[in-house]
């Protein structure tokens, strides 16, 4: 693994975007502190210094790159089993990619692609909530830490190494074309549920059919079937 540690950056994202052409694949950088963390829908990612896990990892390998639609909802599975591995147990994850535990927030996640006539890279962004016990600021979904659900200290090397390397396996598996299907869609939490969702700027409310095994996921708006892609709506459950 190659690791790149900041003690303070504006974003680890931010910084792959800039760097990715000389970074090799699977690169992690990591941060106890980010001055501009971002979420999706350009939201911004508050943690006090050294109370999260911040990082980003590089994939550039053309096989990945090519199942990228998957890359938001494995992520997020890989950090749920990392999760369960310490015995946090209620999790399921808020599509495309939160990780929630009894429906708060305990991680989110950010994809995004650098594309030039084709894709040359996907980032995966990752913020999880390790110490921290209060939460300032306007929230979907309540935010809750590790240490909040297992009132012990967490070791942050331990933990980092635990998750890049389910998500080195994973993404390995996902290139070898395993299908996770099964496995994640056992733990989508909107599936049979209404919610109130914003779909095509209208604020309204939807019927939830489930994840699809192409990783969109099934609504029905006014009676109609529908197939959402990634970020093209925003639950609020």
């Amino acid at each position: 693994m190659r690791e790149i540690y900041f003690e303070s950056i504006d974003s680890t994202n931010t910084y792959l975007k800039q760097h990715y052409e000389e970074l090799e694949d699977m690169c992690f950088v990591r941060t106890d502190y980010q001055s501009a963390g971002r979420g999706r829908k350009s939201r911004t990612w508050l943690a006090e210094k050294g109370e999260s896990l911040l990082f980003s990892v590089l994939l550039k390998d053309e096989e990945v790159l090519k199942r990228y639609r998957e890359l938001s909802v494995l992520s997020a599975y890989s950090v749920l089993e990392v999760l369960e591995g310490y015995g946090i147990g209620d999790l399921m994850i808020k599509w495309p990619n939160d990780v929630l535990v009894k429906e708060r927030k305990i991680c989110g996640i950010l994809l995004e692609g650098i594309s030039a006539e084709s894709l040359r890279c996907i980032i995966i962004g990752i913020g999880l909530n390790v110490k921290q016990e209060s939460f300032t600021g306007d929230y979907l979904n309540e935010p809750v830490s590790m240490r909040m659900i297992l009132n012990e200290e967490i070791g942050m090397d331990a933990l980092k190494d635990r998750i890049y390397q389910k998500l080195e396996d994973n993404i390995r598996k996902l290139k070898e074309g395993y299908d996770f299907y099964e496995e994640i869609s056992a733990y989508d939490l909107l599936k049979g549920r209404k919610v109130k969702a914003l779909v095509n700027d209208v604020f309204k409310e939807v019927s939830v059919i489930g994840m699809r095994s192409d990783y969109s996921l099934g609504i029905i708006d006014d009676g109609k079937e529908l197939n959402i892609k990634t970020g093209e709506i925003s639950f609020h459950v």
